[in-house]
């Protein structure tokens, strides 16, 4: 079986106010189901200027995040607590492995980044807490 979406129509709709807000900290975080299967989801997100996801880890899934529309940060830290910085822009993706510890941020005006995380049913989400997790966005 195969299915397919309009990328660019979902991001529309989200640029609009659709989708479904989610409170993270106080913010509300615009997203948007892409796709389902019994193995793996991804969702259609949206970070305003300021926006983050804090710092987290998953014991058991991959987060692969794609660059769809604007500019932002996957910030990862090490088994030493020192992080890495990654851009994520139209076409980008940046893949973090099981047990990496990593927070989101907008680095523009807006960000528009699809997340697939499989195995789904293996989804945890831990709280992470260093010095540098809430650094300049």
């Amino acid at each position: 079986m195969a299915a397919s979406r309009d990328l660019n129509a979902l991001v529309d709709r989200l640029l609009a106010g659709g989708g479904t807000a989610v409170d993270v900290e106080g913010q509300p975080i615009l997203f948007l189901p892409v796709y389902e299967t019994p193995r793996s989801q991804a969702e259609l997100y949206l970070l305003r200027s300021g926006q983050r996801i804090p710092a987290h880890r998953h014991s058991a899934i991959d987060d692969v995040f794609v660059g769809v529309r604007g500019r932002g940060r996957v910030r990862v830290w090490d088994a030493d607590g020192k992080h890495e910085d990654h851009t994520v822009e139209p076409g980008s993706v940046v893949v973090v492995e099981p047990g990496s510890p990593h927070e989101v941020s907008c680095a523009g005006e807006e960000f528009c980044y699809v997340l697939t995380q499989s195995p789904k049913e293996a989804y945890d989400s831990v709280s992470y807490t260093a010095s540098e997790a809430v650094d300049d966005v």
